[in-house]
């Protein structure tokens, strides 16, 4: 059975390191469609031959047999990616079966290395789309262009033609009832979708009814409404409404942390004050320049990071491992339930590559 992005427990990978900062998690991501066992051995190898530390190669190695052993087992059907996370002598093996191809990566490192999966999750939006007319309903959760959730509705309701012996106002009076009924069916169900977006498709003005019976938060979440017979392919408009939709939302949160610089209002920008701000809990979203990474070093004790390269801990006195700043700032922001946006524009390049609005001063 294929794992769901949106499912993935990102606190829970993100609370993981070893406590001793050694190099005893293996994070693997591999596009298992053209599965590239080539790419697997040279990367075993070239990390092999840098670990000097007997017990952490030992590790490595049990590590790899591990995985080895478990992608020989082979794929689900219908599986494009995996992602392994591992550590023999943590004894830890956490695996995700995805329909979404990856980019080949493998990671050694004191904690699962978790940055490319908020990088999916930002560009991999799951949204709901509710397709009806007046006595059928369906609803999903979409992801990435493939249905994760379907919930089919059929209702009997009336055909517009007044039955025999009825007078037009009884008939149309029940007709109103029982469409009311399904009206309020499908709004049920929609409160029970977990998405940030909703599109409603479907042939004449059922879609308009439909809003009297939905809850502010739902109708809040409808970005598109489109016009298309039942039952209709419409995943690929869809999708294009939810990709406008985003460009617009993006736009909106730079104009917004803009303004916010500019009045020093609740935002911060750069690494250190970035980094200050989710670490106190004070920031609500913080925005990451898109395909950036910034070398640094972390103290696993101290659990502390920063930008540069010392070797010891300025607190402890412990041996630092190098890490790539930004894969601490995703693993911090997780653990401190901050919402992490991805974003390619200049601005961010401005203000350091890393910025964010604050919950409060």
């Amino acid at each position: 059975m294929l794992d769901s992005l949106h499912k993935i427990d990102m606190r829970e990978l993100a609370s993981m390191y070893d406590e001793e900062n050694r190099d005893t998690f293996i994070s693997i991501y591999l596009n298992v469609e053209k599965l590239d066992k080539k790419f697997i051995e040279d990367r075993a190898k070239a990390c092999k031959s840098v670990l000097k530390d007997g017990l952490v190669r030992e590790n490595f190695e049990k590590t790899m047999d591990w995985i080895n052993d478990y992608i020989k087992e082979g794929m689900e059907s219908g599986q494009k990616g995996l992602i392994i996370f591992a550590s023999y002598l943590k004894n830890v093996f956490i695996d995700y079966k995805l329909d979404i191809p990856l980019k080949n990566l493998l990671v050694v490192d004191s904690s699962p290395y978790i940055k490319p999966i908020a990088e999916l999750l930002d560009f991999y939006d799951e949204y709901g789309l509710v397709m009806l007319n007046s006595n059928r309903a369906r609803i999903y959760e979409i992801s990435g262009g493939k249905i994760g959730y379907e919930k089919r509705i059929a209702e009997h309701v009336l055909n517009r033609h007044k039955k025999g012996g009825w007078s037009q106002a009884r008939f149309q009076r029940i007709r109103k009832g029982e469409i009311k009924h399904f009206l309020k069916k499908v709004a049920e169900d929609m409160e029970k979708l977990d998405v940030k977006y909703i599109v409603l498709a479907g042939p004449g003005e059922t879609k308009k009814w439909l809003l009297d019976y939905l809850s502010k938060n739902v109708k809040e979440k409808i970005i598109s409404t489109l016009d298309a017979k039942f039952g209709e392919d419409v995943i690929s408009q869809s999708e294009e409404a939810i990709e406008d939709e985003r460009m617009i939302e993006k736009k909106y949160i730079l104009q917004s942390l803009v303004e916010e610089v500019l009045k020093n209002g609740l935002a911060v920008s750069g690494i250190e004050e970035s980094i200050k701000a989710i670490k106190n809990g004070q920031m609500e979203m913080v925005l990451i320049k898109d395909g950036l990474t910034i070398k640094g070093w972390k103290c696993e004790k101290c659990q502390i990071f920063d930008a540069g390269s010392i070797e010891t801990c300025p607190y402890c006195g412990s041996k630092t491992t190098n890490v790539d700043v930004i894969e601490e700032i995703v693993e911090l922001a997780e653990r401190m339930d901050t919402h992490i946006e991805f974003i390619d524009d200049e601005i961010l390049d401005k203000l350091g590559g890393v910025a964010g609005f604050l919950r409060y001063k």
